[in-house]
């Protein structure tokens, strides 16, 4: 049996990006390192591991010895990340589909879409998500590629996860359908098709944002 062993600054840097993700902590909320100390019953040490981690991620700026801030976004930054991440995905599909076997990369996606349908409307539906777009940067074998995709995908899921509020069902289970386009695609060999099946995905997630942040503004 595989024993996992989490330093404390792992385990509060886990629960602390899950909460910002599901935003029980808010966009512009400050993390206070004497609170967070108090709450998980810890010394600074691992509760400023913790928020370094986090500024990592890019999901906290403004950190000073008394804590950090979490970062908040407009509409502006919100496109650029997405269109950021289509690039890195388009590329590494591209990559992929030129460098491994479409048989191998067609079996994970189908694997990530199938766990994906049964988990709609529940946190792992983000996790199978990211792993389903993460298969074609797995499988690009570039590394820089990978690090870029690890880092912005979680930005892109405050956002997701910001505007699926509610709306989980329905929106996940579009999303799905336009995952098994992409797979018949990729079985096809047709790699233009997979390409813009994906920029349609993030196009609507666009929109999503620009009405997102227009109810916000008024």
């Amino acid at each position: 049996m595989k024993i996992e062993k989490r330093t404390l600054s792992d385990q509060i840097y886990q629960v602390l990006k899950m909460e910002i993700l599901q935003q029980k902590i808010h966009f512009d909320e400050k993390l206070v390192n004497r609170a967070l100390q108090k709450r998980f019953g810890v010394s600074s040490t691992p509760v400023r591991d913790a928020i370094n981690r986090l500024y990592a991620d890019g999901l906290v700026d403004d950190i000073t010895n008394s804590g950090a801030k979490v970062i908040s976004f407009n509409l502006d930054f919100a496109i650029e990340i997405n269109e950021l991440i289509f690039m890195v995905i388009a590329s590494g599909m591209r990559l992929s589909f030129k460098k491994s076997n479409t048989e191998e990369i067609c079996k994970d996606l189908e694997h990530w879409a199938n766990l994906q349908n049964e988990c709609i409307g529940t946190d792992k539906y983000y996790e199978y998500d990211y792993k389903f777009h993460k298969t074609f940067i797995d499988y690009c074998n570039n590394k820089s590629l990978k690090e870029i995709y690890k880092k912005y995908h979680v930005l892109h899921e405050v956002l997701v996860r910001s505007f699926h509020e509610g709306n989980e069902p329905s929106i996940q289970a579009n999303s799905i359908r336009t995952h098994e386009e992409i797979i018949k695609a990729i079985k096809n060999k047709d790699i233009n098709v997979a390409v813009a099946l994906t920029q349609q995905h993030y196009d609507i997630a666009e929109q999503w944002f620009r009405n997102m942040f227009s109810k916000i503004e008024k």
